[in-house]
């Protein structure tokens, strides 16, 4: 069997709404409170890590968003409301494994649905991989600061965040490979490594 030609996917991973390319900003699709989706062994710390540099009102944890026709939710791990343009960015943190079932999660091509309702609704989404958000949460949040000062001109982020440096990249992983992870306790390892 030939392998494919196609590249694989390395986080972080940015989506911008062809709306948002053309300077329309406002949601499509507003969050509609808070949710209730399990919380990741990382969140928790990134989440401190966004509040100082964006503002404690900007960063808005476990945001619903229901797409038009659907009749269940999708929850951000992170809502950023930039707040001169009201430009929305899903921030998501994507580990490799369950801790909940156990099993691969965050696959290739696995969220494309997902990040494509959000995308209709008008967000931007910025997806993480865990290991960089427990290891590199500044340099994580220089992303999110550049994509904000990229598409609205709002450098005030980016310039706190300027000592950062460049976050480290992470290939996105197949079930195969995440499974392999578990078995190597890998997981385990680097948010051990963190405290």
């Amino acid at each position: 069997m030939a392998k494919s030609a196609l590249p694989v996917p390395s986080f972080p991973q940015i989506f911008v709404p062809q709306l948002v390319r053309d300077k329309k900003f406002a949601p499509v699709t507003a969050p509609s409170g808070t949710g209730d989706a399990p919380v990741g062994a990382s969140e928790n710390l990134f989440g401190n890590v966004l509040k100082h540099y964006f503002g404690e009102g900007v960063v808005l944890p476990q945001q619903k968003m229901l797409p038009p026709g659907h009749d269940l939710h999708y929850t951000a791990d992170f809502l950023i409301v930039e707040p001169t343009t009201g430009l929305h960015l899903d921030v998501e943190v994507d580990e490799p494994i369950s801790f909940a079932t156990g099993k691969p999660t965050h696959c290739i091509g696995e969220d494309n649905y997902r990040n494509k309702c959000f995308v209709d609704a008008n967000w931007v989404v910025v997806r993480f991989a865990e290991e960089q958000v427990s290891s590199q949460p500044e340099r994580c949040a220089l992303v999110i600061a550049g994509a904000i000062a990229k598409l609205t001109g709002n450098t005030t982020y980016e310039q706190k965040l300027r000592h950062a440096g460049r976050v480290d990249a992470i290939k996105q992983w197949t079930p195969r490979q995440a499974t392999k992870l578990k078995k190597s306790n890998y997981r385990q390892g680097y948010l051990a490594s963190r405290n």
